[in-house]
Order: C-alpha cells, then sequence, then structure tokens
C-alpha cells in the first residue's frame, strides 16, 4: 500500500521525468491528454509479481495456464459467466482480439458493424481484412443511446460481426441492461456474432452495475467472445497483456487457429503480474480509482460550465471525457489551436468517426493538480477566441 494517495500525487515535473509515451510525444511544455493512460504510480502488488518472476527467473518460454486459471476465476465472479482456463486465450493486448475476432466471423467483403463515434482501433481492423464497416450512429444529442431498433435496420445477410465497446470509448457510456438485451436479441434473431471489448469495466461511476453480454442468455453466450485487459485500471499497458473469452468450444478454438503462427501471446512477466491483477487483493485499487476519478470528473464539468460554449453528456464510465466545443471550429482546428495557444493535447473528435465532429477528447486519468492547470490552460486559450 502508499503512504499517500496514488491517485493525486502527479505533477508536471514528476511526469516528465518519468518514462512512456504519452508524456514524451509533444514538447515538454505542453499537457498530454490524448493517450488513454494513467498519471498513476503502478500499485505495489504488481510490481512486487514483477520483481518476483524476474528473481525467479521467469523470462524463459513459458505455460499460460495459471495466468488464465486465474482470469476464469475473475470471470466467473466478478462478470457472472461460467468459464474455464481453457476458454481463454491471452492476446497482446485487447485490440488484437478485433482482428482475430473479424477473421473468426468473414470472408473478404462482409459487413462488420460498429457505431459512429468508435475508439479507432476497431475501424482499422475491418479496413486491414477488406471487409466492409456498417456504422451504427449513435447520437450526442439523444444522450448516445444505442437504440437496438436502428441496429436492426442495418443487418444484411452479409452482416456478420458486430463490435460493441462497453463502457464505451470515446462517449462514455455504460450500456444499460436493456440496451444490452436489445442488441443480444438482434444478433441471436439474424445469427450475427458479437465481439465486445470490457475493457473499462472497472472504471464505472455513480454506482452503476457493468453487465457482461454474454452473460444475458445461453444463445448470445455462444455467438460472442469478450476481450478484457488490465491497462486502463492499472496503468500497465506495457505488459501487453489481454484475453478473450468464448465458452462456445468451436469459437474459442477457431479463434486460436487464426492466431496460430500471428500471435505469440505475452511475455512470461504479464502472466506472473495477471494472478494478482485479476485477485482481490486489489480490490482497493479498484474501488480508490474510481472515488479519485468521480473527483476529477466532477472538477471537469464545474469548470465546463464556468468557461461556456462547452456541452458534454455525462461521463458514466471510463476516464475519458468526449466534450463538444461552440467556437466555430473544426475539431482538427480546434485541436491545433489548443496545442499552440493552450499548450495542451487532446485528441480530435473525428479520430473516433464522423459523429465526433466538433467534439475532442480528453483523458482525465490525472491528479487534481494537472488537471487544474489543463484546465486553467483550456479557458484562457478558448476566451482569446470569444
Amino acid at each position: 500500500m502508499f503512504q499517500t494517495d496514488p491517485f493525486n500525487t502527479a505533477t508536471i515535473e514528476g511526469m516528465l521525468e518519468a518514462p512512456g509515451e504519452k508524456w514524451h510525444v509533444y514538447p515538454p511544455d505542453v499537457i498530454p491528454l490524448w493517450l488513454a493512460d494513467l498519471d498513476f504510480p503502478i500499485a505495489m502488488e504488481i510490481k512486487k509479481a514483477l520483481l518476483n518472476a524476474v528473481h525467479d527467473e521467469d523470462l524463459f518460454y513459458n505455460l499460460d495456464i495459471d495466468a488464465r486459471k486465474a482470469m476464469a476465476e475473475k470471470i466467473n465472479a466478478r462478470n457472472g459467466l461460467e468459464t474455464t482456463y481453457e476458454d481463454i486465450m491471452i492476446t497482446q493486448g485487447v485490440n488484437p482480439a478485433m482482428w482475430l475476432a473479424i477473421r473468426h466471423t468473414c470472408k473478404e467483403g462482409d459487413e462488420v458493424v460498429l457505431t459512429n463515434p468508435m475508439y479507432g482501433p476497431f475501424s482499422n481492423a475491418v479496413r486491414v481484412t477488406n471487409t466492409k464497416p456498417v456504422h451504427w450512429p449513435l447520437e450526442f444529442d439523444e444522450g448516445y443511446g444505442f437504440d437496438a431498433e436502428v441496429l436492426k435496420e442495418l443487418i444484411t445477410p452479409r452482416t456478420k460481426l458486430i463490435y460493441v465497446c462497453n463502457p464505451h470509448n470515446p462517449c462514455g457510456r455504460v450500456m444499460t441492461e436493456e440496451e444490452l438485451k436489445g442488441i443480444a436479441d438482434v444478433a441471436v434473431d439474424h445469427k450475427v456474432k458479437v465481439m465486445v471489448d470490457e475493457l473499462h469495466e472497472d472504471i464505472v461511476y455513480d454506482g452503476r452495475k457493468h453487465i457482461t453480454l454474454a452473460t444475458l442468455n445461453p444463445e448470445i453466450e455462444a455467438q460472442t467472445m469478450t476481450a478484457w485487459g488490465f491497462s486502463k485500471t492499472f496503468g500497465v499497458a506495457g505488459l501487453q497483456m489481454g484475453f478473450l473469452c468464448a465458452t462456445n468450444k468451436e469459437m474459442i478454438e477457431d479463434l486460436r487457429k487464426q492466431a496460430r503462427g500471428v500471435m505469440r501471446g505475452t511475455s512470461t512477466l504479464a502472466k506472473a503480474a495477471a494472478p494478482v491483477m485479476c485477485s482481490k487483493a486489489l480490490d482497493w485499487w479498484r474501488r480508490d480509482i474510481v472515488v479519485h476519478l468521480e473527483k476529477i470528473r466532477g472538477i471537469c464539468e464545474k469548470r465546463f460550465d464556468e468557461i461556456g460554449g462547452i456541452t458534454y453528456s455525462k461521463l458514466e464510465g471510463t476516464y475519458l471525457m468526449f466534450p463538444k466545443f461552440d467556437y466555430g471550429k473544426t475539431s482538427d482546428e480546434l485541436r491545433k489551436y489548443l496545442l499552440e495557444e493552450g499548450k495542451i493535447a487532446p485528441s480530435s473528435g473525428t479520430g473516433f468517426g464522423s459523429n465526433g465532429e466538433g467534439h475532442l477528447r480528453f483523458c482525465i486519468a490525472t491528479s487534481e493538480a494537472i488537471i487544474n492547470e489543463v484546465l486553467d490552460r483550456l479557458e484562457k486559450a478558448l476566451h482569446k477566441l470569444k
């Protein structure tokens, strides 16, 4: 355990001295908000597991059964999906699972449904596999609701896969049981498989409950592959570890077959740390990170309201705010202006699809001191546009 609050210690000077891509892409006078990475230290329990693995020289080829057993226990206990380690394959982060899902379900020219806006790598996976994207629009003015009737109208005989991201990146929605049931009904009725990214499952606010789509009924369970990881909760993206689960035996075997010779799982160090990251030993972290992020969210909301010209949906999950700006500039123009004038670097909303136009994405997983400096710079820069 830490002697002080680990979620509120980051300073600009300290982050610039630390390793990591996020703080070293832009000049040192720019505060980076573009990468969904934490400005928090690594939990001591994770560090001990990694150090023990090095001490034990666990650096040779090794099995991943212990890691997959820990993952299965976590899925059973926290997601409510009855599974075993044989239903799980370890991937090098969650992004490869997007590609694998298409390899399993589609031939070139088949259709894949994904929301607009949506986390960019989903679109990348569609593009590199020469499949056809079909965009399910999420509307800012409608609170980014997931309307199953709209989804149903998009399905054709060529539709083979539906991508789901829950909690949603970049919209920050945590899908309701009703919304998930709507997706499940459409998928089952039309015999379309589903790949769900639940990477942000621990980051949900205001007492909401994250629901795993595959738990809704046996029919949707048989058509669903679900991906999880550790990077968003624990800030360990460098371990490059995700895990993909499908209780349908034919599905998981074909996913392994598609990966064979192309993907090799992950490192022995990541596999050594997985059991502690899956365990109850880090329940304190899962609890306290949400408490801190709710506080940061409140600071951002208050300042956005005071600055004016900024509208936003209530952030229900993730630590990625996606506000809309009414300052007469496109997303790309405003991002460039804020980089040059405000010395802050959010992401352009159009990187997530056409429905992201007018928006910027801000990663708010940082300390109060840094987020207040960000908001001061934002206010000063935007004031010059009024």
